[in-house]
């Protein structure tokens, strides 16, 4: 009982924050509900659940975090940086958005190659345990 509390907890939370902070939490609780009837089975829930918990955490590493913005003394046009929390810089859009558009798409790219790779290795990983224990 206390998984689908869980579960259903992380997305309330996930749709109360979903302007700010609500996405992770929403795409965790969401996955532990999809993932729920196979829980039991290490080798069909690890690699996925996993594979979300590090899509979230690649992307919010490389997402655009905070911004500085510097201007001209005589007021003319004012230029944007935003940084990632691991310090990628992201140049602001030339149409007046404070980042462009593209740095999202980028992080959540980074984020699905992440997921990919975490679910190989856990997969892998769980897979080798598997085979060990077979041989004994």
């Amino acid at each position: 009982m206390g998984y689908w509390i869980t579960s259903i907890a992380l997305i309330a939370f996930g749709l109360v924050g979903a302007m700010s902070i609500g996405r992770p939490f929403f795409l965790v609780g969401l996955a532990m509900v999809l993932l729920g009837p196979i829980r039991r089975r290490a080798i069909a829930f690890w690699p996925p659940f996993l594979g979300v918990v590090a899509y979230n955490v690649a992307y919010w590493l490389t997402v655009p975090a905070y911004c500085s913005a510097s201007g001209s003394p005589d007021g003319g046009a004012t230029r944007a940086t935003c940084t990632s929390f691991i310090g990628i810089p992201w140049p602001d859009d030339p149409s007046g958005l404070n980042v462009t558009p593209t740095a999202f798409l980028i992080a959540n790219l980074i984020g699905l190659v992440a997921a990919v790779v975490a679910a190989g290795v856990v997969l892998g990983w769980l897979w080798i345990e598997r085979e060990k224990r077979a041989a004994f």
